[in-house]
């Protein structure tokens, strides 16, 4: 049984989505084990592009499995909504399989959370998908989960509670209510669909041969290794593969972090090398940096290597897949954070000053840009003498091999060394 995990190492958004894709050809399952709606992971066929959202990247394959784990947050109605996407695109949705433990995301979920920001006087910058919500539900134990979708009556029931909860608590009004009746309604049909695919997915997930574990957003927005509070609500780091799937993590055999070539974030939070400049503007415009989930601009910053060797560090990473080097194609002088200063105080360690977060000013080491295209390079030795040198560099800060190295949107714009 070979096992294979990809994990976001940066704020999200690092090209997980097409990593996944490209490996999924040798494995029989993809599985997911956290977050939910909020998660946007892009892939390619036949040049058409694909935004998923909850369904594993695997789907591009016929042949693969596709499980929603225990610890993922299910909206059933982004979920058919993803359905008719990936069916009018030639694919097949009989491979998608969900966790019987799955936590379901209502449509009471998310007025609480688009409530609950514009309330907030220090909001986290949420995608309003009711993700938060769904996991308070689940650890105040008065969540519904996916096994609840095979009884009409029983969710009804189960509804009817969380409407009133949430109405005596004043965290929705009736006139919120009064403004998703429709919606109510087609969340109901979206369980009935999607109740179909619900199943024991342990045997395919410990009988599969070959296992591909995708993680959606990414390490800094670990709810508990994060930035926090400024952190999604799950555990994206390596961590969550256990509680998230019910597989233990020393039958990993490989734990594989993406990292992009610099650095973005959406969303509300502290970020040591974000750049207010051209070059900022630079890295957003070509790198075409606007979410895939929200379409909210993404911050831009240089890579930060404090950063990345914590998330290493947490997570195990015994490999990194650098993504979006070409993005850095056009400038002149590349600049990566080598250490940070807080208060006259230097450290390499982003734990240090992980509470301090706002008062970090980083350290740059400049580097020479090659202000040549890389896009669609595929070997190594192709690449121009500065952009090898690039990832050498990093690679030697991190202490970890750089396997993977993608030069492009397309599936095939990879490196592999």
């Amino acid at each position: 049984m070979a096992i294979s995990a990809i994990i976001g190492g940066q704020w999200g958004d690092e090209g997980k989505g097409k990593v996944v894709d490209l490996l999924s050809s040798e494995v029989d399952v993809v599985a997911r084990y956290q977050g939910g709606a909020n998660a946007g992971h892009t892939v390619y066929k036949d040049n058409q592009k694909i935004v998923l959202h909850q369904i594993p990247s695997g789907v591009m394959r016929d042949d693969c499995k596709c499980l929603l784990g225990n610890g993922m947050v299910i909206d059933p109605i982004e979920l058919v909504e993803e359905f008719e996407n990936v069916k009018s695109k030639g694919l097949t949705i009989n491979n998608i399989f969900i966790s019987m433990n799955a936590h379901i995301t209502s449509p009471i979920h998310k007025l609480i959370d688009v409530n609950s920001e514009k309330k907030s006087n220090n909001k986290i910058g949420t995608t309003g998908k009711g993700i938060g919500p769904t996991y308070v539900d689940k650890y105040n134990r008065k969540g519904i989960r996916s096994c609840d979708l095979l009884d009409n009556e029983n969710l009804k029931s189960k509804i009817e509670k969380q409407t009133n909860r949430a109405l005596s608590s004043h965290q929705i009004s009736t006139d919120d209510l009064n403004s998703i009746k429709n919606e109510l309604d087609m969340f109901f049909k979206a369980c009935n669909t999607i109740s179909k695919h619900i199943t024991d997915i342990m045997p395919i997930l410990h009988g599969s041969d070959n296992l591909l574990i995708e993680g959606a957003q990414g390490t800094l927005l670990d709810i508990d290794h994060g930035t926090y509070p400024f952190v999604t609500s799950s555990n994206p780091s390596s961590g969550g593969i256990t509680t998230g799937l019910g597989l233990p993590l020393n039958k990993i055999d490989r734990l594989i972090g993406i990292f992009k070539a610099y650095t973005t974030r959406v969303g509300n939070g502290p970020f040591p090398t974000e750049l207010f400049d051209e070059d900022g503007e630079k890295l957003q415009n070509i790198g075409k940096e606007f979410g895939a989930t929200t379409g909210r601009p993404r911050r831009c910053g240089w890579f930060d290597a404090p950063l990345a060797k914590y998330s290493i560090m947490i997570n195990g990473f015994n490999e990194i897949t650098m993504t979006k080097l070409d993005i850095l194609d056009e400038f002149e002088e590349i600049k990566v954070c080598t250490e940070y200063e807080c208060n006259g105080e230097k450290s390499k360690n982003l734990s240090t000053f992980i509470n301090q977060f706002d008062n970090i000013t980083p350290i740059y080491k400049s580097v020479p840009g090659w202000k040549c295209s890389t896009v669609g390079i595929n070997s190594f030795d192709d690449l121009p003498e500065k952009a090898k040198e690039y990832i050498c560099y990093i690679e030697e800060i991190l202490h970890t091999p750089i396997k993977h190295i993608s030069t492009g949107p397309k599936r095939n714009d990879m490196i592999i060394r």
